[in-house]
């Protein structure tokens, strides 16, 4: 099968956000006076992972998200600090953070001009642009779309067809998602009528409702039978 797109997602699929997260989130709230405890830290991941699934099913907006988190946080830890601040700076910070996994730039290097290529991906426009334009990214891309712009997250099926029609491309191509995310990255190709390609290095669970599954980026280029 010969494939005209492959849709990619950033977060833990290209970008080490583990590592953007961590330092990001140390430098905010040392910033702002927060002690960022390994109990914090934690306490933090779980109210974000919460929130992030209420976005996916469209219960909340990425607004609410980016500032209750610290809300959130805040009141557990009983500080008396501005949510809003330090969201603010942890969207800026999460931009500046972190780098794309080693795996990412030779294999977008092989791929742009067999395939069109887009990213689409879940989270804050300040962030996401942030981190194509710092790492010099964006070049690889012949579309980004961002939920924080567009207004719909993953894995709404508006999302992969505003990716669709800016490649110039129909339901009816072969196009492939590939992402990390069961949840948003997985269900949103399954519902969209796209090729699922699921990024799982750690090999933590099989999944048979996706049609690929790969270990490393570099695996990919066998799926699309490109040489590397």
């Amino acid at each position: 099968m010969i494939i005209d797109a492959v849709l990619f997602d950033l977060d833990y699929t290209l970008f080490d956000s583990e590592a953007s997260e961590r330092e990001a989130l140390n430098m905010t709230l040392h910033d702002h006076g927060v002690q960022p405890t390994d109990e914090t830290i934690t306490l933090y991941k779980a109210i974000n992972k919460r929130l992030w699934k209420l976005l996916e099913k469209e219960h909340i907006d990425l607004e609410y998200l980016r500032v209750n988190r610290f809300e959130q946080l805040l009141e557990a830890l009983d500080e008396s600090k501005d949510p809003k601040a330090l969201a603010n700076s942890y969207t800026t910070n999460l931009g500046k953070c972190g780098r794309f996994y080693p795996e990412a730039k030779p294999l977008l290097e092989r791929l742009q001009g067999e395939v069109k290529l887009a990213i689409v991906t879940n989270g804050v426009s300040e962030t996401q642009r942030s981190r194509l334009e710092i790492h010099d990214y964006e070049r690889y891309f012949d579309a980004v779309v961002v939920s924080g712009e567009f207004g719909i997250p993953k894995p709404n099926p508006s999302i992969f067809n505003e990716a669709l029609n800016l490649l110039g491309l129909s339901k009816d191509e072969n196009v492939m998602m590939v992402g990390d995310s069961l949840s948003s990255d997985m269900e949103g190709a399954r519902i969209s009528g796209l090729i699922s390609c699921w990024f799982n290095p750690e090999s933590d669970q099989d999944n048979t409702d996706v049609d690929h599954t790969i270990k490393s980026l570099s695996e990919l280029l066998d799926i699309l039978n490109i040489g590397s």
